[in-house]
C-alpha cells in the first residue's frame, strides 16, 4: 500500500449533466450515478484498471484553528473501518496486487487504487469504505500524526516548498492560502480530523473516476459510496498579495517575486502558461543551461544561481511568479532585481523563436498532466466536479495555438499591474524588501 503526496493543484465543483467528450486515442464520459455522485469514466484499454475518489476542498476548506487537518485526514485513508482493519485492508490488496495512494493539493483530496481489471468491484469497495466507513480511533491517530509529522518535516525542508507554501499564504491568507503541509506547531486532534471528515464526504462534494472501466461500470460501483447529501462551501478566492520574511540564518538565499494569475479555466490561462514556458528557468537537458529567458539570464549571475517561473491555476484564482535561489544575499539580490527586468520586458512582447518554443512547451505540460493513471483520474475527477466538461490535452493545444504574441504580452501587463507578492526566505537582513523592487 502506498500513500503519497503528489504535486497538483486542482477545482471546485459545478453540477452538469450526462455528456461525453472524446480525443483520438480515448473518450471521456461524465454523468451522476444513481445516489448523487458525480462519476465520470476514461476508456483506456488494457488488463489493468483504476479508480480514484475525488473529494472536492483539500486543503483550501481548513478554517481557523484547524489548520493542517486535511493533511491528517489524508493519512487517515485505508485506516481501520467498520468492515475491515487497516492490516486487512493491506493485506487484501497486496494479494491482489493492488495499489492503494492518497494525495492532497490546495484543492483536492484524492484517494485512488490501481488493480487488474477484475478486481475493480474489491477495489470499489475498499475505496468507498474510506469515505463512508471510517473509524478514526484514537489510538491511531497516534500513528496518523506521526506520520504526517514526518511527511511535513520532510517537505518543509526543501526551501523551495516553504518559500512557494509562504507565497499562498501572502497572496490569498486563507483558502487557497492554506498550506498543504501540517505545521509541527499544529493543534489539530482526532475530533477536528472526523469533523472535517463530516464537512468533506458529502454527495456535492465527491467524484467517482475511472480509467480502463466503462461509465456504468463505475455508476454501478458509485454505490460503495455511502455519504450524506449536501456540498461544503467555500469562500471566492481574494488575492491580497504582500511580503513575508522568513529568518533562516544561512549563507544562500531563496525569494519568491509573484503575481495574480489566471484561474485555469479562464481565458487567460492558455496565455498565461505560455508565458510561464517563455520565461523557463528549468533545466530539462542534464549538464545544460536552464531553458528559456530566465534561463539565459541566471546563466551571466553567479554560479549556482536559478531563476524559474511558476503559474498555478486554480478554480477561480492563479498565482505567477518566479523563484529565485542563489548562494548567496547578495547574489540573489541581484537575482531578483535581474528577474524583475525579464519580467519587465515580456511585457513588451516576445520574439517569434521565444513564443514558439513556449507554445511548444506549454503543449506538452498539457500532454504530461496526462501521463499517468493517476494523473488522469485526478485531473478528470478535478474537472467533473468543477464543470461537469471534459478539457483534454488536445483541447488545450488548440487553445494554445489561437494565441499571439501581442495576447501574451496582454497578460504579462495585467499580472504586472497586481500588488507583489514576496517571500524572502534566508539571512532576511540582507534579502531585498518588496518596496526595493523596481517593477
Amino acid at each position: 500500500m502506498l500513500a503519497a503526496t503528489r504535486k497538483a493543484f486542482t477545482s471546485i465543483p459545478n453540477v452538469a449533466s450526462k455528456a461525453t467528450y472524446a480525443t483520438a486515442s480515448q473518450a471521456v464520459q461524465i454523468s451522476t450515478a444513481q445516489n448523487g455522485i458525480k462519476v465520470a469514466a476514461v476508456e483506456d484499454a488494457g488488463q489493468t484498471a483504476g479508480l480514484s475518489i475525488v473529494v472536492n476542498g483539500g486543503a483550501r476548506l481548513e478554517k481557523g484553528s484547524n489548520a493542517g487537518v486535511a493533511h491528517f485526514l489524508k493519512n487517515y485513508g485505508f485506516k481501520n473501518n467498520t468492515s475491515r482493519t487497516a492490516f486487512r485492508v493491506a493485506r487484501e490488496a497486496e494479494l491482489s496486487g493492488a495499489v492503494l495512494s492518497s494525495n492532497l493539493t490546495h484543492e483536492s483530496l484524492v484517494y485512488s487504487a490501481e488493480f487488474l481489471t477484475e478486481d475493480a468491484e474489491h477495489c470499489a469497495e475498499l475505496l468507498g469504505d474510506v469515505v463512508s466507513k471510517q473509524k478514526f480511533q484514537d489510538h491511531e491517530f497516534l500513528d496518523v500524526a506521526k506520520q504526517t509529522a514526518a511527511e511535513s518535516t520532510s517537505a518543509l525542508a526543501t526551501p523551495e516548498v516553504v518559500a512557494i507554501e509562504a507565497a499562498h499564504q501572502v497572496a490569498f491568507r486563507s483558502g487557497l492560502g492554506n498550506s498543504i503541509f501540517a505545521r509541527p506547531s499544529s493543534k489539530v486532534n482526532n475530533a477536528a480530523v472526523k469533523a472535517f471528515a463530516t464537512e468533506a464526504f458529502t454527495q456535492g462534494n465527491i467524484a467517482l473516476v475511472g480509467n480502463g472501466l466503462d461509465l456504468a461500470t463505475v455508476e454501478r460501483l458509485a454505490s460503495y459510496i455511502q455519504v450524506p447529501a449536501g456540498q461544503s462551501s467555500t469562500l471566492a478566492s481574494k488575492y491580497y498579495g504582500g511580503e513575508s520574511r522568513i529568518d533562516q540564518g544561512t549563507g544562500a538565499g531563496h525569494y519568491v517575486l509573484a503575481f495574480e494569475g489566471a484561474a485555469v479555466d479562464s481565458t487567460d490561462f492558455a496565455a498565461a502558461q505560455v508565458l510561464h514556458f517563455a520565461l523557463g528557468g528549468a533545466q530539462h537537458i542534464k549538464s545544460a543551461p536552464a531553458s528559456g529567458l530566465l534561463g539565459q539570464t541566471s546563466a551571466k549571475l553567479a554560479e549556482g544561481t536559478q531563476i524559474k517561473a511558476f503559474n498555478f491555476g486554480y478554480s477561480d484564482a492563479g498565482l505567477f511568479g518566479v523563484y529565485i535561489s542563489a548562494p548567496s544575499t547578495d547574489a540573489t539580490s541581484s537575482a531578483v532585481a535581474a528577474a524583475a527586468e525579464q519580467l519587465k520586458a515580456v511585457a513588451n512582447g516576445l520574439s517569434a523563436e521565444d513564443f514558439q518554443r513556449a507554445v511548444a512547451q506549454a503543449k506538452f505540460a498539457a500532454a504530461s498532466s496526462f501521463a499517468t493513471r493517476l494523473d488522469r483520474l485526478e485531473t478528470v475527477g478535478a474537472q467533473a466536479l468543477r464543470s461537469g466538461k471534459y478539457t483534454s490535452a488536445s483541447d488545450v493545444a488548440a487553445s494554445l495555438d489561437s494565441l499571439s504574441v501581442a495576447d501574451v504580452a496582454k497578460v504579462a501587463q495585467q499580472v504586472l499591474k497586481s500588488k507583489a507578492t514576496t517571500v524572502a526566505l534566508g539571512d532576511v537582513y540582507n534579502l531585498p524588501y518588496a518596496d526595493s523592487i523596481s517593477l
